[in-house]
């Protein structure tokens, strides 16, 4: 039997077994300091222990309940893994999520090994690394890579970028305009061979040098170009860190200095040879007498620096021609250069005329025949561009590339160093907004006056920040908001300013466009004390005001992470619902008014919860949607309903909801004809309603796919007309066979006159476009009395029946030649405590 991995606490020098050269007291250090932990399971005996890495498990547990630390969604695979691995012997790496604590998940990565051991018998050894910064870093960087290939395409000088060993990893592509391709082997094989074989020992020095000392690197050599000869190029690296200092890249560039060099050399053969080489050179040239006074400058060089008369200018000391910020750093590399050395830097300058430049700029000593210093060579390249470039990565690193306020990573960032400097008894809030009916504006205009409206919204929240708060655009159209107020009430009048300000119209393409904003608040210290916590705090209380319709406020409340966990497990649930049989059809009786009988049922959907009873469509249906189980779901209401539809007479119909989101996944078409391929039920006594939504989702493939379904014989009805944004313009691009008058108009009748006119209305244009009108929710005499002298074709409602189970439903449909008989005012009573019409 194999010995465990020594719980902390019962030994300082103990160490892991099988791996003598780890302590328990250094892999707590690893821990800590690194997000590292080691765990081991044994595969004979089932067990696990690890090293104290701050799970709540024991050690000695079964692999079942350590994997309780893993996301439910990851479980499987992460088993299928280490079940491989002891079965083989095998090694490998995977990524994976912790099971949410808190609210929080963390992204992980593990690497796996056999221990010591025979056979199956081989313990697996597991080293977990914490990866979710980095994640959150990479993230930002993917969203800002566009921007970036871009701005590395236009530098003149070759970007590149080295692991912390100093293995090349990228390159830019004029690497290849000069060198010519690699052709399979590595970007460090390539550089080695073109270096020049005299330069070659110095160069691999300064590189090790660098890489041993974390030094910056700053090296000249010769590089065999594509056209087979050598020139001179310049590489600078700085190491890039992480937040602990260790070096995890290097981070270069490379440029053509060859120029330069000749310059150097003509200078040393003979200076009137060296004029002719300076005056077609591209690069501004100067010379310094030995103390550092201007006597030459080359025609590029005047025109770079716009100068017209050198003469006005000769032997005034170089420094004196820079801002007086600069000076000293020029000061400091003439007297270097004196002393024999040469200085390279990127600094900032105005030329003669002003014009703002970043210049790259040397400053070399020339000797003498005899080895003394009697001038300086300075050369002042103009690399504005290539700073601007810089500058502009750095930015797109770190802000939105659409609006230009800070994304998801700088408004962490922001939010940390907040959090720093609270002090006692005062709080900070963190905003999250979300924009209403920003979808509309997309979908009704296109994406180019989506993106001008996000834009305009960033302006409008800038000016809400004023001075002290702090923007960010997190994607999508949602945004967020870091205030630092003395009182978690004072955040009030920021939300409702938020709201006021996005609530005003927008002039957009010259439309005026309406929309509004859900606002969740969470307040630091009291909601949390970490970007993240905060962040989804935030994000829970706004989640509540979209739950509630939006346009409007709410504070974080615990009760609202339990209710969202709620919303959770609830989901969870019904993603079993159907394999357990607790879904189920149920259908209401829809009537013909002028006949008092039966025309079909209309099929609604119930879930019977082992735990919390009768579950509201209104709660669980949202949550198909948005779990993407309503195609499933929608399949199984169709074909439960066909099926038992041909038990009915011929000439009663079955109608059917339809999700929008069922259209969404474009499987409309192919679910419905397998349910009438299965069931054999007709196709003409198929009735699909949907609701406007769906043409205001996918406007023009919706109404294809509904025309196709038309075409087959389904009749389609228009559900909870005149509710929406434009039920008319829908009535003259489709034809309807039915529109159904939605009961928050019915409920109101007969008292009340906008209600009655609406349905009066609806009736009539029901009439002149000769299509049927069902009236829902029917539930008085006084309101079927009033349908029925306005000209209503159908009804629904409590009045004649409740939702009826299948054997009620076919007893019913088997009567059909009888009149259908209202329900008596008890009855209806009755029906309302035992379920609810939807």
């Amino acid at each position: 039997m194999h010995k465990p991995i020594t719980p902390p606490g019962q030994g300082q020098e103990q160490r892991v077994q099988g791996d003598p050269a780890f302590s328990s007291e250094t892999l707590r250090h690893l821990r800590d300091i690194a997000g590292v932990s080691v765990w081991r399971w044994q595969p004979a005996d089932n067990q696990v222990f690890h090293t104290g890495s701050g799970s709540s498990i024991g050690q000695g547990v079964p692999i079942q309940q350590a994997l309780k630390q893993i996301h439910p969604e990851d479980r499987s695979r992460v088993k299928r893994k280490l079940v491989a691995a002891a079965r083989t012997g095998g090694s490998g790496r995977f990524e994976f999520r912790s099971n949410p604590t808190g609210g929080s998940v963390h992204t992980l990565s593990a690497t796996f090994f056999p221990g010591e051991g025979e056979g199956e018998d081989k313990p697996i050894q597991i080293i977990v690394h914490d990866i979710t910064v980095a994640r959150r870093a990479e993230l930002a960087l993917r969203e800002s890579e566009e921007h970036y290939r871009n701005a590395v395409a236009l530098n003149p000088e070759i970007p590149w970028l080295a692991n912390a060993e100093g293995k090349l990893i990228e390159v830019g592509p004029r690497w290849n305009q000069i060198a010519g391709p690699a052709e399979g082997r590595e970007y460090g094989q390539h550089w080695r061979e073109r270096l020049h074989p005299e330069d070659a020992p110095y160069v691999h020095a300064q590189w090790a040098h660098s890489i041993a000392t974390g030094e910056p690197l700053d090296v000249e050599y010769r590089l065999l170009t594509i056209k087979n000869e050598y020139i001179w190029m310049r590489a600078r690296a700085a190491p890039g860190r992480d937040d602990t200092g260790r070096i995890v890249r290097w981070y270069g560039t490379l440029a053509d200095i060859n120029t330069h060099r000749q310059a150097l050399a003509a200078l040393r053969d003979s200076e009137e040879f060296a004029r002719s080489i300076l005056e077609s050179s591209t690069t501004a040239i100067e010379v310094l007498d030995a103390e550092g006074r201007l006597i030459f400058i080359n025609g590029p060089g005047k025109a770079l620096m716009e100068i017209d008369d050198f003469a006005r200018i000769a032997h005034r000391p170089f420094d004196s021609f820079w801002p007086q910020q600069v000076q000293p750093a020029i000061r400091n590399a003439i007297a270097s250069a004196q002393q024999g050395h040469t200085v390279r830097q990127t600094l900032f300058g105005p030329t003669a005329k002003g014009s703002p430049r970043w210049w790259d700029i040397s400053i070399s000593p020339i000797r003498s025949a005899d080895g003394r210093i009697e001038r300086l060579l300075a050369l002042s390249s103009d690399v504005s561009d290539a700073k601007r470039i810089e500058l502009e990565i750095i930015h797109l690193a770190r802000h939105d590339a659409l609006t230009g306020l800070a994304n998801r990573m700088h408004f962490y960032e922001q939010i940390d160093a907040a959090l720093a400097r609270l002090k006692p008894l005062q709080s900070m809030a963190v905003f999250s907004i979300d924009l209403d009916d920003f979808k509309l504006v997309n979908d009704t205009m296109g994406h180019p006056a989506g993106d001008q409206l996000l834009r305009d919204v960033a302006t409008r929240l800038a000016v809400c920040a004023g001075g002290t708060g702090f923007v960010g655009r997190l994607g999508g159209d949602e945004f967020a908001l870091l205030f630092e107020v003395y009182k978690p009430e004072d955040s009030v009048l920021v939300a409702q300013a938020i709201l006021a300000t996005l609530a005003r119209p927008f002039i957009i393409e010259g439309e005026t466009v309406n929309i509004g904003a859900s606002v969740g608040i969470a307040i630091a210290p009291r909601n949390g004390t970490n970007p993240e916590i905060l962040m989804q705090s935030a994000d829970v209380a706004l989640y509540r005001v979209k739950a509630e319709h939006g346009r409007g406020f709410r504070f974080f409340e615990p009760a609202m992470d339990l209710a969202l966990k709620g919303r959770r497990e609830m989901k969870r649930d019904l993603s079993r619902a159907l394999e357990r049989k607790e879904l189920f059809v149920v259908y209401q009786p829809q009537i013909d008014i002028a006949s008092n009988r039966l025309n079909g049922f209309e099929a609604l959907l119930r879930w019977q919860h082992p735990a919390r009873g009768a579950v509201s469509p209104a709660d669980f249906i949202p949550l198909a949607e948005e779990s993407g189980l309503i195609d499933e779901i929608g399949a199984f209401v169709l074909q439960e309903a066909c099926a038992e539809a041909m038990h009915w007479p011929d000439a009663i119909r079955l109608a059917v909801n339809l999700s929008p989101a069922q259209f969404r996944s474009r499987a409309v078409n192919r679910t419905v004809a397998e349910a009438l391929n299965k069931t054999g039920m007709p196709a003409t006594r198929l009735e699909l309603e949907i609701t406007e939504s769906v043409l205001l989702d996918e406007s023009t493939e919706a109404i294809a796919a509904l025309k196709a379904l038309h075409a087959s014989g389904i009749r389609v009805a228009l559900d909870d007309f005149g509710t929406g944004y434009s039920s008319l313009s829908y009535l003259r691009r489709f034809p309807f066979d039915k529109i159904k008058i939605d009961r928050s108009f019915v409920s109101d009748l007969p008292g009340s006159e906008e209600s009655a006119a609406i349905v009066r209305s609806i009736i009539g244009l029901g009439r002149s476009l000769k299509t049927r009108v069902t009236a829902e929710g029917v539930e008085t005499w006084d309101q079927l009395l009033m349908l029925s002298a306005e000209g209503c074709d159908e009804a629904q409602g409590y009045l004649f029946s409740q939702p009826l189970p299948a054997a009620q439903a076919r007893a019913l449909a088997a009567t059909r030649s009888l009149s259908a008989r209202p329900a008596e005012p008890q009855e209806i009573a009755a029906a309302k405590r035992s379920g609810t019409d939807s």
